[in-house]
């Protein structure tokens, strides 16, 4: 007559069994994964020229040509009035010979561009947008035949 094994015995063995399953559909599925990936790898000399391509050059990542650069709306007062002129990037945005003078300008630095001005004329922010940290509102800069600078950052 067959003994008959009690329930912890018997879970035992079926967890075993599993267990055995388990680890031969693992190997399987390894086995299975290293052919594919050299089914893959035709030319070995190819590979490697890629992996080194790669390594030694990575692409560089610029950024989207299509973007515009956002724009805030800035507006600056020079008293007294003079011909400053206001350049960002290198290009003249706006001029201060009528005072006050609003302008459109993107992040990073403008210029104020006071040369050959030989008295003192304070530049000030008079009105800025709700989202620029920099430059403070009715924050003041003080020109005297030279250039300064403003970042403008949101």
């Amino acid at each position: 007559m067959r003994r008959r094994e009690s329930l912890l015995e018997w879970m035992w063995n079926t967890v075993q069994r599993g267990e055995s399953k388990v680890i031969r559909v693992m190997v399987l599925a390894s086995v299975i994964l290293v052919l594919m990936q050299l089914s893959v790898i035709r030319d070995p000399l190819e590979f490697y020229m890629a992996v080194a391509a790669k390594v030694e050059a990575p692409p560089l990542e610029l950024p989207a040509l299509a973007e515009s650069p956002k724009t805030w709306l800035l507006t600056l007062k020079a008293t007294p009035a003079a011909p400053i002129r206001v350049l960002q990037n290198g290009k003249v945005i706006s001029t201060l010979a009528n005072g006050e003078q609003q302008m459109a300008v993107e992040s990073g630095q403008i210029q104020l561009d006071g040369r050959g001005l030989s008295q003192i004329i304070q530049v000030q922010v008079v009105k800025k947008d709700t989202q620029l940290v920099e430059p403070r509102k009715n924050q003041i800069v003080a020109i005297q035949g030279n250039i300064q600078n403003l970042t403008v950052r949101p």
